[in-house]
């Protein structure tokens, strides 16, 4: 009695197949491009935009004696996502004029890579925009939760105020370390110095305030 091979229907990829294989391709594209640092310093330096920014407006706030949360909130909000439109728009525009112009430049060099170096361009451009504009607009989280809670009743407004200010510096922190990973220094070094330049910032701003 002869068996008959039936073969399996083809299974479905797995969740984990998918997104293996969508982060491969991503660093395919990172690296094609030569973009990890480019990406980096865009995370890095608008992060650090958005959390001065919202930091600045806490301090303005306080110095003003604002008693409304909301008022502070509408502001860090508004700004945040004003960055966020800004950055991505600004980054897509300048990310894809880069690119066009190095996809010219491989045409005449190697034109058997233009068609992979096009898909991998186009990518990054959108990606490069995701990062620019994202970046400023999460960072200024721990600005903006703070006065989110009072507007709900769960913080007195002072301190809102002294939990942002704590909050921007973890942020400033954190970048800081961030920032000494990538140069292979001390990650604490680092992250105090941000800390430091953050502090100082906020303390010109506080004394102009003043005046």
């Amino acid at each position: 009695m002869s068996s008959l091979n039936i073969e399996e229907p083809d299974q479905p990829p797995a969740d984990e197949d998918i997104i293996s294989r969508s982060l491969a391709k991503i660093d395919d594209y990172l690296e094609i491009t030569r973009s990890r640092e480019l990406l980096r310093r865009y995370l890095a330096m608008n992060a650090f935009d958005g959390v001065m920014t919202s930091l600045g407006v806490v301090i303005g706030s306080y110095i003003a004696s604002v008693e409304d949360p909301k008022s502070v909130l509408d502001i860090i909000v508004l700004g945040a996502i004003a960055m966020a439109v800004s950055g991505f728009t600004g980054t897509y525009m300048v990310e894809s004029a880069e690119r066009e112009r190095r996809v010219n430049e491989i045409e005449e060099s190697d034109p058997k890579m233009v068609q992979s170096y096009q898909r991998a361009a186009r990518f990054v451009s959108a990606f490069a925009a995701v990062v620019d504009g994202s970046a400023p607009f999460l960072a200024s989280i721990p600005c903006l939760l703070p006065f989110a809670l009072a507007y709900l009743g769960i913080f007195e407004i002072h301190i809102a105020f002294y939990t942002a200010i704590g909050g921007a510096l973890v942020t400033l922190f954190a970048i800081g370390t961030f920032l000494g990973r990538i140069s292979e220094s001390s990650i604490i070094y680092s992250g105090i110095k941000m800390v430091v330049a953050g502090t100082l910032v906020a303390l010109i701003a506080f004394l102009l305030g003043q005046g």
